[in-house]
């Protein structure tokens, strides 16, 4: 079946994605990127929240979610349990869920068994079915040089082997001295479009069960927040009583001993 003819078949006109993978990885240029405009913050500070932008790229409705970085020294057993719940809730920026997950690896620096393992965890946050809509994006492109992105996979070894493999093959390139190369962009769109037809045109579906649980205790942790707040305010606020009042009660029994000083001279 040829790639056109797939197009055509897929049952909406809406490509809804999120981008994933280390912190100063380049999602958010890669975010820029596909968009073709300057929509997501890059370079002088890191993501610190999940968000999204839209726009319209060869006809194609996009929803483009830039998402926060993981470390690449924390394995699962050492991750806050506020940032794993973040990350799990990042797939409901764009609701009903993304059609496709980018996971960002740039070719800048190897790509370590540590690395290999920490990318298994994160997706281990949202579950096996989760690989079904993965594709590496490759960022750094000209770091090739002459080599091709296959010589490059096959240079690093198991680790990143793995990690194609689990995604099915699906990996794609961006180089970053060719931003104004369309053509980097309408590839991905395609390879996109390709996996979402072999995934029968579903997405990654949001369970809204596991929804419910995690705003339900980013709330809890918010209430317990803002207690702390409070009492610490009211400490302070008791605090600063106490200090005026002995001030005051200073000032008084100073004012009255010079009083009485006066009296007797």
């Amino acid at each position: 079946c040829h790639m056109s003819s797939r197009i055509n078949t897929l049952p909406n006109d809406l490509f809804r994605i999120v981008i994933i993978g280390g912190r100063w990885g380049g999602k958010s240029w890669s975010g820029n990127t596909i968009l073709r405009k300057e929509r997501f913050e890059c370079g002088r500070t890191r993501t610190i929240q999940s968000e999204g932008r839209h726009g319209v790229v060869e006809g194609r409705k996009l929803t483009v979610v830039d998402t926060a970085g993981w470390s690449s020294s924390l394995f699962l057993t050492e991750i806050p349990e506020g940032d794993k719940q973040r990350f799990k809730l990042n797939p409901s920026k764009c609701p009903p869920g993304p059609n496709a997950f980018l996971l960002v690896i740039p070719i800048d620096s190897a790509f370590s068994v540590e690395q290999r393992k920490i990318v298994e965890d994160h997706m281990k946050l949202l579950g096996e079915r989760v690989w079904r809509y993965t594709m590496v994006l490759f960022t750094c492109g000209d770091f090739l040089g002459g080599k091709t992105v296959e010589q490059h996979i096959e240079s690093e070894g198991e680790a990143l082997k793995w990690v194609i493999g689990r995604c099915k093959n699906r990996y794609h390139v961006f180089n970053n001295k060719e931003k104004t190369n369309t053509s980097q962009v309408s590839l991905l769109l395609e390879k996109i479009d390709e996996m979402v037809w072999h995934n029968n045109g579903n997405y990654y579906e949001i369970d809204e069960q596991i929804f419910k649980i995690i705003k339900e205790k980013q709330r809890e942790v918010a209430e317990r927040a803002q207690k702390r707040r409070t009492r610490a305010e009211e400490q302070r606020r008791h605090m600063i009583t106490l200090i005026q009042g002995k001030c005051n009660s200073r000032c008084t029994q100073t004012n009255s001993e010079e009083y009485a000083f006066c009296q007797v001279g």
